[in-house]
């Protein structure tokens, strides 16, 4: 029992540190940023697709669309979740200290 809880802990981290290992600049907790700067940052569309999906009041859209999604930091080692989908586009700040934003 214990050996199968270990070997199932082993491969979920091994998932967890493969999945975040292509991410060159990982977001910053509670940091709001467009998916085109996540994108830039070293995230890849299935990594936008799946936080996406995690919000389901979210509407249907293409991957095309993901860089104009909102997205947010949930801790500190780069896990997003989509926010909001933007429809006019996503802003884009360029700035550690000030969020990306939907703009109007």
């Amino acid at each position: 029992m214990v050996s199968n809880y270990l070997s199932g802990l082993a491969v979920l981290l091994a998932f967890s540190s493969g999945a975040l290992a292509q991410i060159t600049t990982p977001c910053t907790y509670q940091e709001y940023l467009c998916g085109s700067t996540l994108l830039t940052n070293g995230y890849v569309t299935t990594d936008l697709r799946t936080a996406y999906a995690l919000n389901p009041n979210n509407p249907v859209i293409p991957d095309a669309q993901l860089s104009k999604v909102l997205f947010r930091c949930t801790d500190t080692v780069g896990t997003i979740v989509g926010n909001s989908f933007c429809i006019v586009g996503c802003g884009v700040v360029g700035d550690n200290l000030v969020d990306d934003q939907c703009t109007m």
